[in-house]
């Protein structure tokens, strides 16, 4: 986009030129005019694109803005700045998976360590070690309180689902638990050979919750090819049981799933148990 506001302004100042200097000041403010409303009309199109108009909150990106425009102008400020916004992000990061971090604590640690005379490279690389495991271990703290917050809500859940897959096979004669704890109904087995588990495969397929309610489906976009290693195990494990033609319904615990996380979107919730209907229609 820069570029292609520069590459503007470049024809709008092949045309200004006067013979003299006598026009440059008005030169100049038209360039910053032309600049400024060009780039400000394609972002506010961006953000009334990508955002609903409740999140583009256009006050709090102008402070961003006017914090960097209104900075020291050299390298180094850029420098610092572009840094910054990096951690910022990896601590947002951090966050969101209930890490909350001191930024005070690592603003000063960060100046003690930048601002040293010189640096110890093997220190460094027990920083790093020590780094990993210390994040390790927030990690697992923080999954550890996450589980015990949600604990209720997690058996209440599991008696739910195992109703459900009760009442699930019942309602399917011929409706099958594995080994794995994925219970599935084969409505059409297919012919040929079945898929291997590192197989590329051609599926239609429609993700439900346990309520019905679809969250992903292949209809009104066409079969899905991808290979069985990038899928959840349960899926996996559901079209190994098919030939080529073959369709079933798989009703899978969160193990099988997207686990005790779920989806970062919210989409699929932690520990929930997913419903599949799956077509296989090429092995490739």
């Amino acid at each position: 986009m820069g570029v292609a506001a520069l590459g503007m302004v470049a024809a709008f100042s092949a045309c200004d030129k006067c013979a003299d200097n006598s026009c440059a000041k008005t030169a100049v403010d038209s360039v910053s005019t032309v600049y400024g409303t060009y780039v400000g009309s394609m972002l506010n199109s961006e953000l009334s694109q990508y955002q609903s108009p409740t999140k583009a909150d256009k006050e709090a990106f102008l402070r961003g803005l006017q914090l960097v425009m209104g900075a020291k102008d050299d390298k180094n400020t850029r420098m610092g700045m572009q840094v910054a916004l990096q951690m910022a992000n990896e601590l947002n990061q951090m966050s969101e998976q209930g890490i909350n971090i001191d930024r005070v604590a690592v603003i000063n640690n960060f100046k003690a360590a930048f601002l040293a005379d010189s640096v110890d490279f093997g220190k460094l690389n027990a920083v790093n070690g020590q780094f990993r495991d210390l994040y390790q271990r927030a990690v697992e703290e923080a999954q550890a309180a996450k589980a015990a917050e949600n604990a209720e809500e997690t058996a209440a859940q599991a008696v739910a689902d195992e109703e459900f897959v009760a009442d699930f096979i019942a309602a399917h004669p011929g409706a099958q638990t594995a080994e794995s704890g994925l219970t599935y109904f084969v409505e059409v087995e297919g012919e040929g050979d079945k898929p291997a588990a590192d197989a590329t495969v051609v599926v239609n397929y429609t993700g439900k919750h346990l309520d019905g309610s679809v969250f992903d489906s292949s209809e009104g976009r066409g079969p899905a090819t991808f290979n069985l290693q990038g899928v959840v195990p349960g899926f996996r494990e559901g079209l190994m049981l098919l030939g080529k033609g073959g369709k079933a319904t798989l009703v899978m615990p969160a193990n099988l799933a997207y686990g005790a996380n779920g989806t970062p979107d919210g989409n699929i919730k932690p520990n929930e148990t997913l419903m599949f209907d799956v077509e296989l229609l090429d092995i490739k």
